[in-house]
């Protein structure tokens, strides 16, 4: 039985890009929640959940965070 020895090496470079998404969506959704204007208690509960759900607590700031109505084009 010959193994392929690229396997491996690409099963770590799938799991590290992964991984790095993740670390990137966690900064980013933190950095988002600091420049909210929200009530410090509310941004430190929001800092909290990204913090112990590092998958589903970004994805819940990025869908629930409240929209800035400046954006409009009028």
């Amino acid at each position: 039985m010959s193994e392929n020895p690229l396997l491996p090496a690409a099963y770590d470079v799938i799991w590290s890009g992964i991984v790095l998404l993740l670390v990137v969506l966690l900064i980013w959704a933190m950095v988002s929640i600091a420049r909210s204007g929200l009530d410090p208690q509310v941004r430190l509960v929001w800092a909290i959940i990204v913090l112990l759900l590092p998958v589903v607590g970004p994805i819940c700031w990025f869908v629930a965070r409240p929209q800035n109505s400046d954006s409009s084009l009028s």
